[in-house]
């Protein structure tokens, strides 16, 4: 029992570590945005006008992930805590320590993650489908 808490304590350090290493980097980020005062400066057509949105939409996508990652530790770091770090949300079987040490905020293991992508990307495409093309209503 003593080698598991270390185990977990190991991983705890490692996954305190990630998340502040992701909200130092997300700050950096926000400080980068609110001190875009200057960032037309030089504008001077549409091209590039263009590659400033785009690098704030690049921006953006960063503070998103990062704060998907920052919300994943914390769940790993909370399932520690509660005793089932390591277990399948899904399947309740172990996680093999392999995925764990390359991904130690994993909720499930391969196959179930792989199920879960496969359905959520399935969602989105019923949603993007419903939203292109709404169910014309019944005439009667």
């Amino acid at each position: 029992m003593k080698n598991k808490e270390n185990k977990f304590e190991a991983v705890r350090k490692k996954l305190t570590g990630m998340r502040q290493d992701l909200i130092r980097e997300a700050k950096a980020e926000i400080v980068q945005i609110l001190d875009g005062g200057g960032k037309y400066n030089g504008v001077s057509d549409d091209g590039d006008l263009a590659d400033v949105e785009i690098r704030d939409a690049l921006q953006a996508a960063t503070l998103t992930r990062h704060r998907s990652a920052v919300k994943a530790i914390e769940e790993a770091l909370r399932r520690i805590d509660d005793g089932d770090y390591g277990i399948c949300e899904d399947c309740d079987e172990d996680i093999p320590a392999g995925r764990l040490n390359a991904m130690p905020f994993a909720l499930r293991c391969i196959e179930c993650q792989e199920k879960h992508e496969m359905t959520s990307s399935r969602r989105k495409e019923i949603n993007m489908h419903s939203s292109f093309f709404p169910e014309e209503e019944s005439e009667g």
